[in-house]
C-alpha cells in the first residue's frame, strides 16, 4: 500500500516536529557538504502512516523523547508546546477544559463532551475528566488542528489530540527513567520489551510520580498542598496471527491519589470589577473595618489557601481537602487485515470505565463560600470498523463506528459560609437569613448513544494535484436525568418549605419547576396541596444527526513544496448542565454547535533539508456556539448553558525548524487568532427571577483566544569525547491576554514561561539537569468566580529544578 504515497508528496517532508521544540532525540544527517537535514517523522493523522508534510491539514507532531525532554508530563501540557492550543478550566471540579484555535467550551462539568476529540491508541475519551494520567512511554503525540469532518468517531469542532503508545516489538529490551525535583518529587517510568513467543510480542510499560511536599503555601496558616501520588500501568501484546493479520491488545490502568491545585483570591476591583462577586461569612469583619483580607494575594505563585474539612449540624465530617482518588481502567484490541495488497481492514474496538471521588476547593480560602466533592462513575464502549482500498491514483476509506456511554455523579457541594448560607446571617441578606441553605446533592446520570457511517477519497488527477472528498453521518442519542436535592441536613428542603410553603422531606429533589407550560409549573400551584410537585428531577433526551464534509485539495509545486486548501464541516452535539441547579430551565439542553472552516497553508522544505517552514490560515464561521452564560434563577443568577448564535475566528500560523549546522537545531512557533462574537443577546447580572434582562454581547471576543501565542527553542549538541556527547538547550513559551469573552472575571494576562536544560549522554544512558519557569514567573492560565463569593485565579507552578537519568539496557 505504499505505492499511493509517490515521491512527489515525499521528498525532503521532512519534519520531526511541526511546532517550537528542541533537538533531543532529533536525527539530525550531514550529506557530503556538511549541510544538515532534518529527518522525517510519520503520522497517522488520516488513519494511515505518511510523512507528515504529505498530509494536506495542519497537523503538529511531537515524540515520546521531546516530550520528556520538555517535561511534558500530563495530556494538558502539550498546550506548553503547541501555539493555537490552550488547557485552562473554569471551575475546581478536576475536569480540563481544550481549546483549539478559539474553539473551546467553558464548562466545568463533568457531563460536557470535549469540542477536542482526545483519543488514545484510537481510542475515543470523550470526556476530557478521563484524561488525565495517560501520558507515558509515548511514540508520538499528534495535534490535528480544525474540524475532522470525516474520519474521526465522537463529534468534535475544534480538532483532535492523538496519543500513540510505543508499539512491541521482537527486539528485547528494557529501560527506566529516573526524575528527581523541587518539592521532594520523585518520577521513575520504564518499560519491558521483547517476543514472547513466535509472532507473539509485549510491552509493559509503567510510570509513577510521588512528592513529599506540597508546593502551594496557605494564606492563613502553617500548611502546604500539591503532593503528588500517581501510578500508571499499560500492557500491549501483539499477536501475528498470519502473514497478513495483526491483532494488538491493549490494557491500561491509572491510579491517581494527588493532592489538587487549591485557588488564590484576588480583589476584583484590579480589573475593574467590584471587590468581590457576593459577600461570605468571613468577608464580614474586614467589610466593617475596612483592612484587607489575608487570603488576597497576587504575585505570588505559592499563595493560595482552602477549606480542609466541614462539619454538618449532625457531627459528619467532610473530608474537603482539595484531593482526588481517581481509577481509569480499560483496555482495547485493534485487528488489522490485509485482505489484498490493494485493500485492508481493520477494526478497533475499545472499553475504558473511569470512577473517581475527588474534592476541590473553589473559593481559594479557609473558608466554606464552595467547596465540592464529586464521585464519579463513567463508562464508554466505542468500536470502530474501517476499509482501506487503494490504485495507482486514488486511495479509499470507508466505515462505520458505533459508541455508547453511561455516566452517573453525585455532584456534593459545600456551601455554609456563602451568601446563600450563614453569610447571608451576617450581612442581613433576605430571604436567606431566615432559611440559610448550608449544603446540596446535585445527582444526574447521561446516557449517550452514537452511531456513524463515513466515506474519505483522495485522488491523484495529475502527479501534482490531490483532491480530497468526504463525509460522515451521525446519529446520536442523549438522554439526561437529574435534579440538585437537599443533602439531607434539612437545608435546601427547609429553605423551599420557608419560600414556597412547600412540606419538603430532608433528602428531597428540590429543584423548581419554572416552566409555564408545565403542568407542575411552581406558580400555577402554590398555595395547593400539590405545591411539592413543583420540586420534581428533570427528564429529557434529546437526538442529533447531522452530515459532516470536507473538499481538499493538495498541490505539489515541487517534491519539497506543497501548497493546499481545504474546506471542512464539523459539528459537536448538545448537552446538559450538570452544574448545581434551582430551576428546570436551567436544565434544558443546549444545542448542537457547527463550525465551517476555510483553510490555506504551505508545507516547504528549505535549504537543502535544513530548515522546514510551514505556513497556515484559516477562517471559521462558527454557529451555535456553546458557551457559558448566566442562569437566571429564584436564588440568584448562577450558573447556565446556551448558544451563540453567530460568531467567526480567523487567523493564522508558523513552524519553523532549522538545523544550521552541525550540532544546532533553532525552532519557532506563532500562532495569531483574532475572535468576535457577531450577535449574542447575553443574560445580564441585572436579571432578577423570573425577569431575564439581556445585553448585546456582539463584538466582544470570544474566551480563551489570546491574540498571539509563540514559542521559541535552541540546542547545541557537541561530543566532549568519543561517544560522549553534551547538550545545552532552553525553550520560551508565551500567551498572550485573554478577555473572558461575556465573563470579564475569566480574563487572563499575557505571561512568559521560560526553560533551560543540559543533558550528557553516551549510548544507552543519559542524564539531564533542568529547570522549568526558569525566571519563576507569576502566570495564572485560567481565571473565574471562586464559586459564590470570590473572584480567583488558579495559578501556575512556580520554578523548579531537578535531575532526570535514564538508562536503556
Amino acid at each position: 500500500m505504499n505505492s499511493y504515497n509517490s515521491k512527489r508528496f515525499s521528498g525532503y517532508t521532512t519534519l520531526f516536529m511541526t511546532t517550537a521544540l528542541c533537538v533531543g532525540g532529533l536525527g539530525l544527517s550531514a550529506p557530503a557538504s556538511a549541510q544538515m537535514m532534518l529527518e522525517e517523522i510519520t503520522v497517522t493523522a488520516q488513519k494511515r502512516e505518511q510523512g507528515i508534510n504529505d498530509v494536506g491539514i495542519t497537523v503538529n507532531a511531537f515524540s515520546g523523547e521531546i516530550m520528556k525532554e520538555r517535561g511534558i508530563s500530563t495530556s494538558e501540557d502539550i498546550a506548553q508546546i503547541t501555539p493555537g492550543l490552550t488547557v485552562n478550566e473554569t471551575a475546581a471540579t478536576g475536569v480540563p477544559l481544550y481549546t483549539i484555535r478559539g474553539i473551546g467550551f467553558q464548562d466545568y462539568s463533568t457531563a460536557a463532551s470535549s469540542t477536542v476529540g482526545l483519543y488514545f491508541d484510537e481510542v475515543s475519551m470523550p470526556y476530557s475528566v478521563m484524561s488525565r494520567g495517560l501520558v507515558f512511554d509515548l511514540e508520538r503525540v499528534e495535534v490535528l488542528k480544525g474540524p475532522q469532518g470525516d474520519l474521526y468517531g465522537r463529534n468534535t469542532t475544534a480538532g483532535q489530540i492523538n496519543f500513540i503508545s510505543k508499539k512491541p516489538t521482537a527486539e528485547t529490551g528494557a529501560g527506566i527513567t529516573v526524575g528527581f525535583s523541587s518539592f521532594e518529587t520523585l518520577d521513575v517510568e520504564g518499560y519491558l520489551n521483547g517476543q514472547v513467543a513466535e509472532g507473539v510480542n509485549a510491552r509493559l510499560a509503567f510510570k509513577t510520580t510521588q512528592s513529599g511536599k506540597g508546593w502551594q503555601k496557605s494564606l492563613t496558616r502553617d500548611d502546604t498542598l500539591g503532593k503528588k501520588n500517581i501510578y500508571s500501568l499499560r500492557g500491549l501484546v501483539n499477536f501475528e496471527l498470519s502473514e497478513t493479520v495483526n491483532l494488538l491488545l491493549n490494557v491500561h490502568y491509572s491510579n491517581d491519589q494527588s493532592e489538587n491545585k487549591a485557588n488564590t483570591v484576588y480583589d476584583g476591583r484590579l480589573i475593574g470589577l467590584d471587590e468581590f462577586s457576593a459577600p461570605y461569612k468571613q468577608l464580614f469583619p474586614y467589610a466593617v473595618s475596612g483592612e484587607t483580607p489575608p487570603w488576597y494575594s497576587t504575585g505570588d505563585n505559592r499563595a493560595a489557601d482552602w477549606t480542609n474539612s466541614y462539619t454538618d449540624a449532625s457531627g459528619t465530617v467532610f473530608n474537603l481537602r482539595p484531593k482526588r482518588d481517581n481509577q481509569l481502567k480499560g483496555t482495547s484490541v485493534k485487528l488489522d487485515w490485509d485482505i489484498t495488497e490493494e485493500i485492508s481492514l481493520t477494526s478497533v474496538t475499545g472499553y475504558d470505565k473511569f470512577d473517581r471521588v475527588e474534592s476541590n476547593d473553589w473559593d481559594g480560602m479557609a473558608a466554606n463560600d464552595s467547596g465540592n466533592i464529586n464521585t464519579t462513575d463513567l463508562e464508554v464502549f466505542s468500536s470502530e470498523l474501517r476499509v482501506t482500498g487503494q490504485t495507482d491514483k486514488m486511495l479509499w476509506i470507508v466505515g462505520a463506528y458505533y459508541s455508547e456511554d453511561k455516566m452517573d455523579e453525585l455532584y456534593n457541594y459545600f456551601m455554609s459560609d456563602s451568601v446563600y448560607g450563614n453569610g447571608s446571617i451576617a450581612f442581613g441578606i433576605s430571604p436567606f437569613q431566615f432559611a440559610p441553605i448550608l449544603q446540596l446533592h446535585t445527582r444526574y446520570n447521561q446516557k449517550t448513544d452514537s452511531q456513524a457511517a463515513f466515506a474519505h477519497v483522495e485522488y491523484n488527477v495529475t502527479d501534482k494535484l490531490r483532491v480530497t472528498l468526504a463525509a460522515r453521518y451521525t446519529e446520536e442519542d442523549r438522554s439526561w436525568s437529574g435534579c440538585t436535592f437537599d443533602a439531607g441536613d434539612g437545608s435546601l428542603a427547609g429553605f423551599s418549605n420557608f419560600a414556597f410553603g412547600a412540606t419538603l422531606s430532608p433528602g428531597a429533589c428540590s429543584t423548581i419547576d419554572d416552566d409555564p407550560a408545565s403542568p407542575t409549573y411552581v406558580f400555577g400551584v402554590i398555595g395547593s396541596p400539590n405545591i411539592n410537585d413543583a420540586f420534581h428531577v428533570y427528564e429529557e433526551t434529546i437526538e442529533t444527526n447531522k452530515w459532516m464534509f470536507k473538499v481538499g485539495l493538495d498541490y505539489a509545486l515541487d517534491e519539497d513544496l506543497l501548497l493546499y486548501a481545504t474546506f471542512s464541516n464539523g459539528f459537536k452535539s448538545g448537552g446538559f448542565n450538570g452544574a448545581n441547579s434551582n430551576t428546570t430551565q436551567q436544565l434544558k439542553s443546549y444545542g448542537a454547535e457547527e463550525v465551517n472552516s476555510y483553510e490555506v497553508g504551505m508545507k516547504s522544505t528549505l535549504l537543502e533539508g535544513a530548515m522546514q517552514l510551514n505556513l497556515s490560515g484559516f477562517y471559521y464561521d462558527y454557529k451555535n456556539k456553546q458557551e457559558q452564560d448566566l442562569a437566571v434563577t429564584f436564588v440568584g443568577n448562577i450558573s447556565g448553558l446556551t448558544n451563540v448564535p453567530k460568531s467567526r475566528i480567523y487567523g493564522a500560523e508558523l513552524d519553523m525548524q532549522w538545523a544550521p549546522a552541525e550540532g544546532w537545531f533553532v525552532s519557532f512557533g506563532a500562532a495569531y487568532l483574532n475572535s468576535k462574537i457577531l450577535e449574542w443577546e447575553a443574560t445580564s447580572n441585572d436579571s432578577s427571577w423570573p425577569t431575564v434582562v439581556t445585553f448585546d454581547a456582539s463584538g466582544r471576543e470570544l474566551a480563551m483566544t489570546p491574540k498571539w501565542q509563540l514559542n521559541a527553542g535552541i540546542d547545541y549538541e557537541w561530543e566532549i569525547s568519543s561517544g560522549l556527547m553534551m547538550k545545552i538547550g532552553g525553550d520560551v513559551n508565551y500567551q498572550d491576554k485573554t478577555t473572558g469573552g461575556a465573563q470579564l472575571e475569566d480574563a487572563t494576562s499575557a505571561y512568559t514561561v521560560a526553560n533551560l536544560r543540559a543533558t550528557l549522554s553516551r549510548d544507552n544512558w543519559q542524564v539531564m539537569v533542568w529547570s522549568r519557569n526558569l525566571f519563576n514567573e507569576y502566570y495564572y492560565p485560567a481565571a473565574y468566580t471562586g464559586g459564590n463569593g470570590p473572584y480567583v485565579r488558579s495559578v501556575g507552578m512556580p520554578r523548579t529544578f531537578g535531575i532526570t537519568l535514564s538508562y536503556d539496557f
